[in-house]
């Protein structure tokens, strides 16, 4: 059997103790090095944001999870416990470090994850709009422009069945060569919209 000293949490827990001044009277310094001496209440801005609470006889106990310290050459995210014993604080640091690390990091792959999603989402939301949005225009010019230029083409074909005289002839051939150009860049258009929907 392993003596208790050399256990897994004797490195990962530290013994404090001070007397309500906040001077220290005993510390196992495992996780962060303290001296004999030394006022708790100067170590951490933590620690002294507490100094009312624990000297003015009201405070029995206190907990707080996942609390980041950074004191001289240690840095480290420590569960802190701090009990009001007759006469003096008992404080116990555990270090959960890399516990809350893992919990950082799965934090941020889940966070990473949602945002694929959402991107994801709005990506294909756009897709759907884009895609509406060309078949739209595409019927627009197919109803508007392709049909009414076939109409006009049309319309010139029987119109040059009929007697004209020779500048009328001239006419409708300069308007039926045009019709056929706007007919073919019209359908080149509905091509191009098309292409860009796919």
């Amino acid at each position: 059997m392993t003596h208790p000293n050399n256990s897994y949490f004797s490195n990962k827990v530290q013994e404090i103790h001070a007397d309500l001044n906040g001077k220290i009277t005993q510390s196992s310094n495992t996780i962060i090095e303290l001296s004999v001496g030394q006022n708790l209440f100067d170590v951490h801005p933590f620690f002294e944001s507490l100094k009312d609470e624990l000297t003015d006889g009201s405070t029995n106990s206190l907990a707080f999870p996942c609390v980041q310290l950074d004191i001289i050459n240690s840095d480290v995210i420590c569960d802190i416990t701090i009990k009001k014993e007759i006469g003096f604080l008992a404080i116990l640091l555990f270090d959960y470090s890399s516990h809350y690390e893992h919990l950082h990091d799965a934090a941020q792959e889940k966070k990473k994850a949602m945002l694929n999603e959402q991107a994801y989402e709005l990506t294909t939301k756009y897709s759907e709009e884009k895609r509406a949005y060309f078949e739209y225009i595409q019927d627009r010019i197919d109803a508007k422009i392709v049909q009414k230029l076939q109409d006009i083409v049309s319309d010139i074909e029987k119109l040059q069945k009929t007697n004209l005289d020779e500048k009328q002839t001239a006419l409708l051939k300069k308007i039926k060569d045009n019709s056929t150009l706007l007919h073919q860049k019209s359908i080149q258009l509905k091509d191009d919209v098309r292409n860009d929907l796919n």
